[in-house]
């Protein structure tokens, strides 16, 4: 093992990533304006994905070729190419695990994602909910939808009464958990139970449609959650949208009569309804709120620490290999290491720890776990440098080469993917718009004026 070598990469590694421990302490104490982390996150992006095209790719290119701009080793480019997918989705699955555990905290855009995500989930399950509903099953799926952010939930205890023979009609109610025993004094006193509802199953229909009290008593059989409509919510869209007034007027007209007899929807008519209306729900955009992100923070602050770590260690760790592999080659070459790869880490790295850093102090976090969280990948970065250069030889030759141009494919796959899964998302998210373009460009170009230092 050449020590010197090794050391060289291990300094090179820490330069590139002392920006992280640095750019979150800035980021706690400066408390930049959204837009000024966009522009500067863009600009990391930007000199990122210079690195990654001349020093990575641009290298494989190079060393395939004749110099002429001819490939005599296709097999390298291939090879490059294939390792680069497997980085990529190795990067998505292992992120995808990671933010089910709470890593997607390090990011506002990784956070707004999941609250995005999460509400369609929840809202194609009230579209599902929805289709079971005799009254509403022929009204057309992309009104319904605007009746989904007035869907509510709201739990019983066993045994309480959610409402009494009587009362008025002013609420359908769905189930999705717990049994709910539905009664009539009319049913005779010794079993006055005239049904016994389950998951999936719509009771209080009529409310909606008419004025007349109920004519049955619900009751909690168990522990149970109900989502309910309002009958203002739903007067109220009826009443903003034509369309849909039209439409439940002709419901009303043709089928109220039959709901006497029939208070299901058969498997086939529900599933048309709830395909159409969820190939609607998913041309919708989805808004959010700030309360909405809160509880999504709050609920998965608690014990997602080592999540978090392991998310941005995972940005991360492909990069250090990278600067062990360039330092290796550098000296081979008899040139100077390259500082444009060094740079485009250290630039993209700034506004990441920044931007992270603010996200993870409005989460809970300490400042102290958060310096210490981004200081140990500063270091775990220089380690991941000085095995680079003993990892990787100084004059590959046949499959060594090969291998070699494979694990820079994967670190290159899996960086190009952390970009645009991540960086670019978490500028647009904080609010550079229009300046998102040109900041990255500014920062592709400033990489590449570092290449003639």
């Amino acid at each position: 093992m050449d020590l010197s070598l090794a050391l060289t990469g291990l300094f090179w590694g820490a330069v590139s990533a002392a920006s992280l421990p640095v750019g979150a302490m800035l980021g706690l104490w400066t408390r930049p304006s959204r837009k000024v982390t966009s522009l500067l996150m863009a600009f990391g992006g930007g000199a990122l994905l210079f690195a990654l095209s001349i020093e990575l790719f641009g290298h494989a290119v190079h060393i395939a070729g004749d110099g002429h701009g001819q490939i005599n080793r296709p097999g390298i480019i291939l090879i490059t190419i294939a390792a680069a997918v497997v980085g990529g989705l190795l990067f998505q699955g292992l992120n995808h695990i990671l933010n089910n555990r709470g890593a997607f905290l390090r990011k506002d855009a990784l956070v707004n994602k999941r609250v995005r995500g999460e509400k369609r989930q929840r809202m194609k399950h009230l579209m599902n909910c929805l289709s079971r509903v005799p009254l509403l099953q022929s009204l057309p799926p992309d009104e319904m939808i605007r009746l989904v952010p007035k869907v509510g939930s709201r739990s019983y205890d066993e045994g309480t009464s959610i409402f009494s023979e009587g009362d008025p009609g002013d609420r359908l109610y769905t189930i999705v958990s717990g049994l709910v025993s539905i009664r009539r004094s009319g049913a005779g006193d010794e079993n006055p139970e005239v049904a016994t509802l389950g998951p999936g199953d719509v009771f209080g229909e009529i409310a909606l449609v008419s004025d007349q009290p109920r004519t049955a008593t619900a009751v909690a059989q168990t522990d149970i959650e109900v989502l309910e409509i309002s009958k203002q919510d739903f007067e109220d869209l009826l009443d903003s949208s034509p369309t849909m007034r039209a439409a439940f007027q002709e419901v009303i007209e043709t089928r109220i009569g039959e709901l006497s007899e029939r208070h299901t929807v058969s498997e086939a008519e529900a599933q048309e309804w709830e395909d159409r209306a969820v190939s609607r729900l998913q041309q919708e955009p989805v808004s959010i709120t700030s309360e909405e992100i809160r509880e999504q923070v709050d609920a998965h602050s608690s014990g997602a620490a080592l999540s978090v770590w392991l998310g941005i260690a995972l940005d991360g760790i492909p990069e250090s290999l990278v600067i062990g592999m360039l330092v290796v080659t550098a000296s081979a070459e008899g040139t100077a290491m390259s500082l444009a790869f060094i740079a485009g880490v250290f630039l993209a790295n700034l506004p990441e720890a920044l931007s992270s850093a603010v996200t993870m102090k409005s989460g809970g976090m300490t400042t102290r776990k958060i310096f210490w969280m981004w200081m140990s990948l500063c270091i775990l970065t220089a380690i991941g440098g000085f095995f680079g250069t003993i990892i990787f030889p100084a004059h590959p030759e046949g499959t060594i080469l090969y291998i070699l141009f494979a694990v820079e494919g994967l670190a290159g796959g899996a960086m190009l993917t952390m970009i645009a899964e991540t960086m670019l998302p978490e500028a647009f998210e904080q609010g550079g718009g229009g300046w998102v373009g040109l900041s990255t460009l500014a920062g592709f170009l400033a990489a590449l004026a570092v290449k003639l230092i």
